[in-house]
């Protein structure tokens, strides 16, 4: 049984609705696990800008996805859910992209129905038929080793399709056997509430407008679980990082950075120095 999984799930059935961390590296994930984030998501876009400094193409693959997420679980004690993309290709690709990602500790995985462009900044392709995205989720269900993980099935449909037809497709995603209905495009209560009246599968999305997401009451009462704010943590690092290079370069003191970083103590709480100093301690012989 993993713990991760069993403290992801206890979410789904709670009565409110829980701010995720959007986490982008091992590193970011520790400092919400310290933060006491109940979970954290790991995006396709800075996943793949993290790991390999690339924008959101198809430079990044399976592989590339599961390294990352395996560092993120061995670092910080965290219930995970991540972009899995489309499944990184058909009904066999999704069960070898499940079994690897359940092998890096993941508690939760998305599989979208968003079709890829084919090129980079291309023109936007819609989604995948109804029932070929039916069968891959219905693929990464059975191909779970653990029946505690998350199967998430993520939709564009709200911005591809009336609203009649999002929920029909919403609807029968719900009969896959995914446990949590993914929504990419949700912009007015109207289209929350009949997504919510559609299923009864807990709800997530990702920044849905100011007055939705700082209404959680109101995400909460509609079936949303799990909220997801954007990457504001990624955007911050990037420009911290930038400023204090730039600052150096352009012939700056670094005793002009003092108050802008982390003190020793912060350090050694995130990089676990106290910890592996114990350990060390513990069982060291020499």
């Amino acid at each position: 049984m993993s713990l991760a999984r069993e403290r992801f799930r206890s979410l789904l059935v709670s009565p409110g609705c829980t701010i995720a961390a959007n986490i982008f590296d091992p590193l970011s994930a520790r400092i919400a696990h310290l933060l006491d984030y109940e979970v954290c998501f790991l995006s396709g876009s800075v996943g793949k800008a993290a790991s390999l400094g690339v924008p959101d193409i198809v430079l990044y693959n399976m592989s590339d996805l599961v390294d990352h997420c395996r560092r993120i679980t061995r670092m910080a004690d965290v219930s995970l859910m991540l972009d899995g993309e489309d499944g990184f290709g058909n009904v066999v690709n999704v069960a070898r992209t499940v079994r690897e990602l359940e092998a890096a500790g993941v508690s939760a995985i998305e599989i979208e129905d968003q079709i890829a462009p084919v090129q980079f900044n291309g023109p936007e392709r819609g989604l995948l038929a109804t029932a070929e995205q039916c069968g891959k989720l219905e693929a990464a269900v059975a191909a779970r080793t653990d029946p505690t993980t998350v199967i998430v099935a993520r939709t564009a449909a709200l911005a591809y399709c009336a609203l009649d037809e999002a929920l029909e497709r919403i609807k029968a995603y719900a009969q896959t056997g995914a446990e949590v209905i993914r929504l990419v495009g949700l912009h007015t209560r109207a289209q929350l509430a009949a997504v919510h009246q559609a299923t009864a599968l807990p709800l997530t999305t990702l920044s849905p407008p100011a007055d939705l997401r700082n209404d959680t009451a109101f995400l909460a009462a509609h079936g949303v679980k799990i909220l997801m704010l954007g990457n504001p943590a990624f955007g911050v690092a990037v420009k911290a990082v930038y400023d204090c290079l730039k600052h150096l370069k352009d012939g700056g003191a670094i005793e002009d950075l003092a108050d802008q970083q982390a003190s020793t103590s912060l350090l050694r709480l995130v990089d676990r120095t106290e910890e592996l100093v114990q350990w060390q301690q513990r069982f060291q012989r020499l």
